[in-house]
């Protein structure tokens, strides 16, 4: 599928939802309040970031806290979201890559890790992670779907894993578990979303391994199918610039970013700015929804450009309180202009 022009799927059903997010959006963060937040003075910063960003500082908040505010209204904005869906299989679709998150640490309990289960993935999940834990163990497919519990009998019983193979086992699952969905579903601008994150993320990966000069087979270890960018142009990306992979993409928008890049600039500074360019992309992909009127597309967006938000938001956080010069935290914000 090609992304450059979403569809819409037109549904009166959701008068009041398109209505609600509406309203909900004038309260997204601007360009403004972003360069606000990171120009401002470390004695300025806490108070103009509850005021930026609707979460109390109180003067005995640490960091942690303040973080953990954010993940709760985030959490309480996913809620709404998912009221306003009808479809119970698109409820179940914006929950479903936090239940493959709680696989991921349940599997990496069991083989001795050390974990920490945030609350947050349980509340967003569509189980929590005692109850996943105990229908997974127990055998009780039905409940988690023969897709996860095939991942999970996978790496159980495989013998040497890591936690990157454990993470991609489960990512590859979650999309084929999702698309199972968007097939039932087809919606093509949700579907396009996913089509173009899944592009994203094996371009992304391709580079970097190619950045730290491993062999191009090694792609085929990280290689997340359901995308457009199949594998083989993803290995011809090791043999050529930036320019040339732009070239042998040309059917995707990702083609774009590769021709805005540097190309003046090192190799790990391309990088940062190829995967700027990629989530600004997907992000402009979403505000299409803009014009809607009626369907779901809005509602979704709304939620997933609220993610985007949320990472911005620990970002700077985080830097500021780390003394990062704001050049640098500007490298790593999504969706303004900053």
């Amino acid at each position: 599928m090609q992304t450059y022009n979403p569809e819409f799927v037109e549904n009166s059903e959701y008068a009041y939802a398109v209505a609600r997010i509406r309203a909900l959006e004038t309260g997204l963060i601007t360009e403004m309040g972003y360069n606000s937040l990171i120009s401002a003075p470390r004695e300025r910063f806490h108070s103009l970031f509850s005021e930026v960003s609707g979460i109390r500082w109180e003067g005995s908040s640490d960091v942690h806290t303040v973080l953990e505010n954010l993940e709760e209204s985030f959490t309480q904005q996913f809620f709404l979201v998912k009221s306003l869906i009808v479809e119970d299989e698109l409820k179940w679709l914006i929950s479903l890559k936090y239940d493959y998150e709680l696989l991921k640490l349940i599997v990496k309990d069991e083989t001795g890790e050390q974990i920490s289960v945030p609350s947050a993935l349980s509340l967003r999940s569509n189980f929590s992670f005692p109850f996943l834990k105990v229908f997974l163990e127990n055998g009780n497919f039905g409940e988690t779907g023969e897709t996860m519990y095939n991942a999970y009998i996978s790496l159980k019983t495989r013998g040497e894993k890591n936690g990157g193979s454990i993470d991609y086992v489960c990512d590859c699952a979650y999309y084929a578990d999702l698309f199972s969905i968007l097939d039932f579903y087809r919606n093509p601008f949700v579907t396009g979303y996913f089509v173009q994150r899944i592009d994203t993320a094996n371009v992304l990966a391709a580079l970097r391994l190619k950045a730290r000069g491993e062999k191009r087979s090694a792609i085929r270890e990280r290689f997340v199918p359901f995308g457009t960018i199949g594998l083989h142009h993803l290995e011809a990306g090791f043999d050529v610039n930036l320019d040339g992979f732009a070239d042998r993409i040309q059917f995707s928008p990702l083609s774009s970013v590769f021709r805005k890049t540097d190309k003046k600039k090192e190799q790990e500074e391309q990088l940062i700015e190829i995967e700027k360019l990629c989530d600004e992309q997907l992000l402009r992909y979403l505000r299409e929804s803009i014009f809607v009127t009626f369907g779901v597309e809005p509602v979704l967006s709304y939620l997933w450009i609220k993610e985007a938000e949320l990472q911005n938001l620990r970002v700077i956080l985080l830097a500021k309180e780390s003394g990062i010069a704001q050049d640098e935290i500007k490298k790593y914000i999504r969706g303004a202009n900053v």
